[in-house]
């Protein structure tokens, strides 16, 4: 016989032997007497004995089947009721237990990070096959201590159905570790989470009215952080909406409405695929505007016409139409092959594998399509066929053959490439509002050239100057010239940015503190990502009570 202490605890091993794939290890108890679970007196006298047959962990990807030779004892004590017990080893496994604590907590923590389907597929190969329903029954049955809130707590929503439900996520600043999982968002939830986990003394948030009149109720001593990322992007969608107020005028004034770069040549199909999307966007805009000319809100505009809140605010605050921002062809790498594409594509070569397999000789490291697509657009014949003229001309250009150097072609014959345009056309509402966030010392040439004429404009300088010196101060955290920015704002004249001041009013003291603690929701929002993955791994079937326990396991 021989005695492994650390692998089988309390434990002599008699024997070992397999069976097929399966490792068979008989082995013994070597303690002289047992507790009763009852009375808790050491007994010595054995009454029987009985087998038991746990899973332990693999050896060598083969499974491993004990066989514990375990012994029924008679209590001693004439008053305890238990008369005989059977002796616990509770160092290798739990009482009724099928598998060692060992192999549960291996499967405890491979259930936790990968969904109980995969592991279920995974655990076969690695010689623990487990069914999935007893992977997910292992991570619900986790008991997690009493959640004992930090000083310094981090709270947000997430998504459990997009649109529908909403949970909050609860992340201790100073570990960075989720602390709790509520499956709502509602002020009145965490007002009573905050009463009953005393001792928040600082709450980072968002800028939700839910969750400011919720933290005032739940912790009214606690000091409230607005996260500084949410108040640059509600400061960004406030400079946009002033640019779509603007951008009709703009393209007016400054001539930005014609185009002046060249975008690939549309079909026909194309073409009028296009036209019949922009009438029934103008369609949907027509009746948001008349809705809204009736006094109806923002929400009741969406839940009545079927649409997205965010799209019936974009074309109320938009003070025109919208059109949408035309797009262009980048280049990018084939840039530096044009003028060797263009000479051959006028010397009569229009086959664009022949002439992807000869730039691809020279270097070029992108495929077939990128030359296919500046190739139809070039020569203005999108998706239509080749006559007989054109076939024949280009077979015995193939015929010669492909030069390694350029064909000279007569300056007259080579076409402007249609991207050489002198004037840059005027961009987006939202490209131009990222624009004037941007550092200043970050734009190039043609940034800072259109920068200087949309500013121009009255409206843009003072937003130009007001979002300018904000993002300063969040940035740098200046929270000193912070009420004479409020002051500047609301004698600016533009009602975008009173509003936006009057909303930062509200929540001053959140404000202020952002400007000069160093906390914020970035390592909430991280945490969110994560969640969502463990979410999507479960195929939305999962339920919360699920959810909270994979993401309060898995940090």
């Amino acid at each position: 016989m021989v005695c492994f202490p650390d692998v089988l605890p309390q434990m002599e091993i008699q024997d070992i032997s397999i069976s097929g794939t399966i490792f068979i290890v008989t082995a013994a108890s070597r303690t002289p007497s047992a507790n009763c679970p009852r009375c808790h007196q050491a007994s010595e006298r054995v009454h029987s004995y009985y087998l038991r047959t746990p899973h332990d962990l693999p050896i060598s990807g083969h499974q491993v089947q004990l066989r514990l030779r375990v012994r029924r004892f008679r209590c001693q004590n004439r008053v305890c009721r238990q008369q005989t017990f059977a002796e616990r080893l509770l160092a290798l496994l739990p009482a009724h237990a099928q598998r060692t604590t060992r192999l549960r907590a291996t499967l405890l923590a491979i259930a936790r990070g990968v969904s109980a389907q995969v592991s279920e597929r995974l655990l076969v190969h690695l010689g623990m096959p487990t069914s999935a329903d007893t992977l997910l029954r292992f991570v619900k049955q986790e008991v997690f201590p009493p959640v004992v809130a930090p000083k310094i707590v981090g709270v947000d929503d997430f998504a459990l159905r997009r649109g529908k439900t909403y949970g909050t996520i609860f992340v201790d600043l100073t570990s960075h570790r989720p602390i709790d999982l509520l499956p709502e968002r509602t002020a009145e939830t965490l007002s009573s989470w905050l009463q009953d986990h005393p001792g928040v003394e600082v709450l980072s948030r968002d800028r939700s009215s839910e969750y400011a009149r919720g933290a005032s109720e739940g912790a009214p001593n606690a000091q409230q952080v607005v996260d500084r990322w949410h108040v640059l992007k509600n400061m960004g969608d406030v400079v946009q909406r002033i640019i779509g107020r603007t951008h009709a005028t703009l393209k007016q004034r400054y001539g930005g409405g014609s185009r002046t770069r060249a975008k690939r040549q549309r079909s026909r199909g194309e073409s009028l695929a296009s036209q019949a999307a922009r009438l029934r966007r103008f369609a949907h805009y027509e009746e948001v505007m008349s809705c809204a000319r009736q006094g109806m809100g923002i929400t009741a505009i969406a839940e009545h016409l079927h649409m997205s809140p965010a799209t019936v605010r974009k074309f109320v605050y938009a003070g025109a139409f919208p059109e949408r921002s035309s797009h262009h062809y980048r280049q990018g790498p084939l840039a530096a092959y044009l003028p060797f594409l263009q000479q051959h594509a006028q010397a009569g070569c229009t086959n664009a594998s022949h002439l992807w397999r000869t730039i691809r000789a020279q270097g070029f490291p992108l495929g077939y399509n990128v030359v296919n697509a500046w190739l139809r657009a070039y020569l203005a014949m999108p998706g239509r066929r080749s006559s007989a003229r054109e076939q024949a001309r280009r077979d015995a250009f193939l015929a010669m053959g492909l030069p390694d150097t350029p064909v000279a072609v007569p300056a007259e014959r080579i076409l402007v490439p249609p991207d050489t345009a002198e004037r840059e056309p005027l961009k987006s509402p939202h490209h131009l509002a990222w624009l004037l966030m941007r550092e200043p010392t970050t734009l190039n040439q043609r940034e800072q050239q259109m920068l200087t004429d949309i500013r121009q404009e009255p409206v843009i300088e003072a937003t130009y100057v007001l979002a300018q010196q904000f993002i300063t101060m969040v940035r740098t955290h200046q929270g000193a010239d912070f009420d004479e920015w409020l002051r500047a704002c609301r004698s600016s004249g533009v009602p975008d940015l009173q509003t936006f001041a009057e909303g930062l009013a509200r929540e001053y003291d959140a404000v202020k503190a952002a400007l000069r603690l160093p906390y914020s929701n970035g390592p909430v929002e991280g945490h969110i990502n994560r969640l969502k993955f463990i979410k999507r791994s479960m195929y939305g079937r999962g339920s919360f009570h699920l959810l909270r326990q994979r993401v309060l396991s898995a940090a």
